[in-house]
């Protein structure tokens, strides 16, 4: 019985001191919350950045798939006119 109630008298200090603890780094704590929340910020915008980046270069990507398809026709084309000339000089 006496064991029992030393040990809640220990456990009510500890609890106290850790209560203490807490409350007085609130500052601290604060300065954390706040800096946590710069990073996540400065990370939102360069998530931002990227999408706006990456969009960009879809965009470039889609115009030089068709620039290539394009010049592809072309040479398809013009290949096939100069068949049609080496064609007609051999009749």
């Amino acid at each position: 019985m006496l064991k029992q109630k030393s040990l809640i008298k220990n456990m009510l200090a500890i609890s106290f001191a850790l209560g203490l603890t807490a409350c007085a780094n609130t500052e601290s704590l604060d300065a954390s919350i706040a800096s946590l929340s710069n990073k996540v910020d400065s990370l939102s915008s360069e998530v931002s950045a990227l999408k706006t980046q990456q969009q960009s270069i879809s965009e470039d990507v889609q115009a030089a798939k068709m620039a290539s398809e394009e010049a592809a026709e072309s040479a398809a084309k013009a290949n096939e006119r100069i068949d049609n000339v080496v064609a007609s000089y051999k009749k």
